[in-house]
């Protein structure tokens, strides 16, 4: 193929990004470890798979643009995160989506139901998943966020940064969803 034939790069990409790879491997690098994770909290803010997914590409583009811009390259997971959860209440103001059953055909992992698994292990994994939403919706909805995104690996200090609350207010948070999800299960 020819040089004429490929699509011209945006002129951010021709010069600076291309020639600093550390920037790409960066990239790369939360890619590979924050998408999935990343999708799941979108998810679990109520936006639905396709639009989950559009907004953690969106995440990792702005994400691109911040490192091409000299921006801060300190607590890039907590940055990613906030990032996501904005761009995911945009969606809801803007579509006022609504949330929907995203377990209907899954086990508690996510993973699709196995075909070796028998029906009433199969059920009673599904009642287990009813509970534990039911008893998640009963918490308030900084203590629910707090608990997902500390269920994703992310530390206090990160939580704290991507919902900008104070990390003593997200200790709080999840101290008191735990306590409160132990008495509804």
């Amino acid at each position: 193929m020819e040089r004429a034939d490929l699509l011209p790069l945006p002129a951010t990409w021709d010069g600076q990004y291309v020639k600093d790879e550390s920037r790409l491997q960066l990239v790369l690098e939360h890619y590979d470890r924050e998408q999935l994770p990343l999708r799941r909290y979108v998810g679990f803010l109520g936006v639905d798979a396709e639009t989950a997914r559009e907004i953690v590409q969106e995440s990792f583009l702005r994400l691109h643009e911040h490192l091409l811009e000299g921006g801060d390259q300190t607590h890039l997971r907590g940055w990613l995160y906030r990032v996501a959860h904005n761009l995911a209440r945009n969606a809801q103001s803007a579509f006022r989506s609504k949330k929907t059953d995203r377990l209907t055909d899954a086990t508690p992992t996510g993973d699709l139901a196995a075909a070796d698994v028998s029906i009433e292990e199969d059920l009673l994994a599904r009642e287990r998943v009813e509970l534990f939403q039911r008893a998640m919706q009963e918490l308030s909805a900084a203590q629910r966020e707090c608990l997902v995104l500390r269920a994703q690996g992310l530390k206090y200090r990160e939580i704290a940064e991507a919902l900008n609350l104070s990390v003593s207010t997200v200790g709080e948070n999840v101290q008191r969803g735990l306590d409160r999800l132990k008495g509804l299960l």
